[in-house]
């Protein structure tokens, strides 16, 4: 939809599907099944809303619905049931009716080529809306390319309006690629942000009032680069890189010669090509306190990339400072884990009970989310069944091809020497094979000897004998370890320990320790990863590395003489350990949140598929490569989950 050669192509697409079936509203329901949604929360349909894009809450709760089409929708819940009772389409000439907002009583709608205002439509939906058409605006550029415009109602009584550029990268033109501000009879119209290449979605950040928005990077440059962004505007005048960049830092190669302005970096940043576009800051009262303030993102997902990602809510969590903490999955499931797709969320508009209306442009639809704390999904928590209790903080487990189940138990946090390595027979029967370590935590074997980091060192331990030695000492290491967490041993024999560092990341690094014993650091701290946890090889010299720190998954490479760091994905909480199953999935436990998550690919859109425990740490996969081995540290059990 970005590419620079088919502008053109562009409209006539969207006006085809504009006039085309939207999917069946009961298919629709029957999919709804698929979604993976937090304990407590639940996805109904709300109403059927051809071509669903962008929405506005009316001052009675009727909601406004753009398109891009012809048409702008009215949307009625009259009994106040949470179900739309009528959907009227109160407009029908347009020219890609994509932005509403409601500005004292006045619906605004901005199409590709201006903006005008229809008064009292709360009053009564059948008024000769088209007759008591004013004209607001209308010196929009009238390009198809990214012509569909967002708007917002500003704090300050204003209207902003995005500007999309009218290509996949160019030399914009007058406002093309920015953010315009006006006053909410059209004068006093003023540049408020440049650079701004393709966002289809604003808001205000409750507490600061600083505008937010989204942005699209540019295509064609690789399936990974560059990356979506989420960008803060807390004043008029800033410049956001397009085109000098692609988005994130990434450099088109046609531009990365040219002097840009300086540049305001965006406050996160999202996969590539995952299309993320309206948003709103959760201000209710309904979901759990936890979600206060964070942004919703609905991404609509990629269009030509050939693994696809997107496709789901994400949220985006802010500190006491107002600051970005993390990015993290809420809603996915619309895109099933073999790439297959059956919804495109569009627009997040929050309702007065609370509750989260979400637009779908492909099946037209607006579904409604809400909380009640109740759960709906027990098929991906914890069952007694597959579980083994009695464990005394539980962290790693090692599965070996016999059968037999190594798994560390740390004791109690920081005690030295109650923490024990306990060896689980084919037959379940438990016994100890090592104890006397400190805090054990990350095992790999490898020449039938079970590698342990136990806190500032690495100890070898006969699978045999259980008979201990230190591999690495704390004195081996370049610097003092401060929290050595997981192992992953390659094909010759180099053991890789990652060390997480402080709650900060201070002291934390990556170490290779060869077959001899000789330690060397592979990656430092402050070198893009701020919490090395959970380590992968992932080819020769190829490592992935989970950030317990920011939740992001990082691939680095180690054989060249210097280490590079490069970031596949992100939303994993506190990632703590990775496996990948014999057909290639790979699986990533969140510490901090209780999860598991699925990805075809590194790259690719993760996929929840276990909730529900305390801490799920570091994963492995069973003797049988049939079910994922979990250890939950808080509640002291290990957990057994069928994957095939």
């Amino acid at each position: 939809m970005k590419n620079q050669l088919i502008p053109g192509l562009i409209g006539s697409v969207f006006a085809t599907l504009a006039a085309s079936a939207w999917a069946d509203i009961n298919d629709v329901r029957a999919n709804l099944g698929k979604l993976n949604v937090p304990d407590g929360f639940h996805v109904d349909v709300y109403a059927e809303v051809p071509g669903a894009r962008q929405m506005a809450l009316g001052t009675n709760g009727n909601v406004y619905v753009g398109t891009r089409g012809n048409k702008v929708y009215a949307v009625e819940d009259k009994n106040k049931d949470h179900k739309a009772d009528q959907v009227v389409a109160i407009l029908d000439d347009l020219n890609v009716g994509n932005g509403v907002a409601m500005i004292d009583g006045h619906l605004y709608v901005a199409e590709q080529h201006r903006i005008t205002r229809y008064a009292a439509p709360d009053f009564d939906l059948t008024l000769p809306f088209k007759a008591m058409r004013e004209v607001v605006y209308d010196k929009l550029p009238d390009k198809a390319h990214h012509g569909w415009r967002y708007l917002a109602a500003g704090p300050d009584n204003k209207l902003y309006v995005t500007i999309g550029a009218p290509c996949n990268i160019c030399d914009p033109a007058g406002i093309e690629a920015s953010i315009i501000r006006m006053n909410i009879d059209g004068s006093q119209v003023e540049t408020f942000a440049k650079g701004v290449r393709n966002s289809v979605g604003m808001d205000f950040q409750p507490g600061t009032n600083t505008l937010f928005f989204t942005d699209n990077g540019v295509d064609l440059l690789g399936a990974d680069v560059p990356h979506d962004e989420l960008n803060a505007a807390p004043k008029a005048g800033l410049h956001f890189g397009f085109p000098y960049f692609a988005g994130g830092d990434t450099r088109d190669p046609k531009w990365k010669d040219k002097t840009p302005p300086a540049v305001t970096k965006p406050v996160a940043e999202f996969q590539a090509h995952s299309a993320n576009l309206g948003f709103k800051f959760y201000t209710g009262k309904q979901f759990p306190a936890e979600y206060l303030g964070s942004a919703v993102i609905a991404q609509h997902g990629s269009w030509n990339r050939k693994v696809p990602v997107g496709y789901q809510l994400v949220r985006v969590t802010f500190d006491a400072q107002h600051q970005v903490k993390e990015t993290k999955p809420f809603i996915d499931g619309w895109m099933s884990a073999e790439g297959e797709v059956w919804g495109r969320p569009n627009d997040v508009l929050q309702l007065p009970d609370g509750s989260l209306l979400v637009s779908d442009d492909y099946n037209g639809v607006i579904y409604r989310v809400s909380y009640d704390g109740r759960a709906q999904n027990a098929k991906t928590s914890p069952t007694e069944a597959n579980t083994l209790s009695g464990l005394v903080m539980p962290e790693s487990v090692f599965a070996t091809p016999d059968g037999v189940t190594y798994v560390s138990e740390i004791g109690e946090f920081g005690k030295l020497g109650d923490g024990k390595i306990t060896r689980i027979a084919a037959d379940g029967t438990r016994s100890p094979l090592a104890d006397g370590l400190n805090d054990p935590k990350g095992l790999d074997v490898f020449d039938g000897q079970l590698y342990v980091a136990d806190m500032d060192r690495v100890v070898r331990i006969d699978t045999q004998s259980g008979t201990q030695t230190v591999f690495a000492a704390a004195s081996a290491f370049p610097q003092k370890p401060v929290f050595l967490n997981d192992i992953e041993i390659d094909g010759v024999g180099n053991v890789y320990v990652s060390d997480s560092g402080d709650d900060h990341g201070n002291g934390a690094g990556i170490f290779k320790i060869s077959s001899t014993g000789k330690v060397t650091q592979v990656l430092k701290a402050k070198a893009g990863i701020q919490r090395p946890n959970g380590l992968l090889m992932d080819g020769p010299d190829r490592l992935l590395v989970a950030d317990f720190g920011t939740g992001k998954l990082f691939s680095i490479q180690v054989g060249s003489k210097k280490t590079t760091v490069t970031l596949l994905n992100q939303g994993f909480g506190g990632a703590d350990g990775l496996i990948r199953d014999a057909n290639g999935l790979l699986y990533v436990s969140d510490w901090a949140g209780g999860n598991v998550w699925q990805l075809v690919e590194p790259k690719a859109t993760p996929q929840r598929i276990i909730q529900g425990y305390q801490s799920a740490a570091d994963i492995s996969l069973s003797a049988d490569g049939k079910s994922l081995l979990i250890p939950d540290m808080k509640a002291g059990t290990l957990h057994r989950f069928p994957i095939k």
